[in-house]
């Protein structure tokens, strides 16, 4: 399986690089499952029925889809015991791993923030279907800061957890992953209407990604040092000290890591579509600003292609392990 998902992110990577500068998309399988979470929600979701009543119906929702997911799962890896079969899961790597999709987002965004032009509004433009959070309002530091931070999310959601969970337990894991990754994105956030009714994907979500995202923290930070060639000690005790702090929340892992290892300020409020704000702290070493300007943003492209080199290497060893 490792020497499969080598070749996968082989092929991944080089066909990304090759195709011309446009934003990415979400991959198939999450696509799919995302819709059919939103639909669900609204089809059981009613304001009216009692808080234990949507709870239940949540949960239903959730063990329907990951049952679905598992039985994909299944057919997959029994698919890669007839004739062609290798082919048939490298497929479903792609519909269920995209990592080239925030790499060619943040080419897109550096395009219109390059030398020669300030596009603004298409830099929102671009990255408003990635990000729940309304952007038509926001300055080019908030704007740039906002796709730092999806980058460093987009690490452990879209690259290092799937490929974790298919090395545990095969494309059954991966399915699981991506099912309840799309379904936490489609009602897991915990404003007035989804806080009941998504509180079962929230928790096995956040289960899922514990181990990655504490995984992806390391990566980060040690992607991020060898950007920035700094002393690594300070650094390291400013980011254990910042995720302690952010408790469960393990995307604030994953953004204290890319703050500690490039020297800027992330996190904060997250203000949502909906009207709902989460009070999140804002981490990074003590001095630093959030104002992010472009060159914040190159040093984060570069920073991508670092971690993509880790994560072979990661892969490499669990092979040689693995034999």
């Amino acid at each position: 399986m490792a020497l499969l998902v080598t070749i996968f992110l082989l092929l991944h990577f080089g066909a990304g690089l090759a195709l011309p500068y446009k934003a990415g998309f979400k991959p198939y399988f999450y696509r799919g499952m995302f819709e059919a979470g939103i639909d669900l929600e609204k089809r059981l979701n009613r304001e009216t029925r009692p808080q234990s009543v949507r709870i239940v119906r949540g949960a239903m929702a959730g063990l329907m889809l990951g049952a679905l997911g598992c039985i994909a799962g299944i057919a997959i890896k029994f698919a890669g015991h007839i004739t062609y079969g290798f082919g048939l899961q490298l497929l479903f790597l792609a519909c269920g791993i995209n990592f080239m999709m925030p790499i060619k987002l943040v080419r897109q965004i550096i395009k219109h923030f390059g030398a020669s032009s300030n596009e603004l509004p298409q830099a929102i433009a671009a990255l408003q279907p990635y990000t729940q959070e309304p952007l038509a309002n926001e300055d080019a530091h908030t704007v740039i800061r906002k796709t730092v931070e999806f980058i460093a999310v987009s690490f452990n959601q879209f690259l290092l957890a799937p490929v974790f969970w298919l090395l545990v337990a095969g494309p059954v894991g991966l399915s699981l992953y991506v099912t309840f990754s799309a379904l936490q994105e489609a009602f897991g956030l915990p404003d007035s209407r989804r806080k009941y009714f998504g509180q079962f994907v929230r928790t096995i979500d956040t289960a899922l990604n514990v181990i990655p995202a504490a995984l992806g923290a390391v990566f980060l930070a040690g992607s991020s040092l060898l950007l920035s060639h700094a002393n690594p000690w300070p650094v390291v005790r400013t980011i254990y000290q910042q995720c302690r702090e952010c408790g469960l929340f393990y995307q604030g892992w994953l953004l204290s890591a890319m703050a500690g290892g490039m020297n800027i300020t992330l996190g904060g409020p997250m203000r949502y579509n909906t009207g709902y704000v989460e009070n999140h702290p804002w981490v990074g070493p003590q001095g630093t600003s959030a104002r992010l300007m472009p060159d914040d943003l190159l040093r984060a492209e570069r920073l991508q292609y670092i971690f993509f080199i880790c994560a072979a290497g990661m892969i490499s060893i669990l092979m040689i392990l693995g034999k």
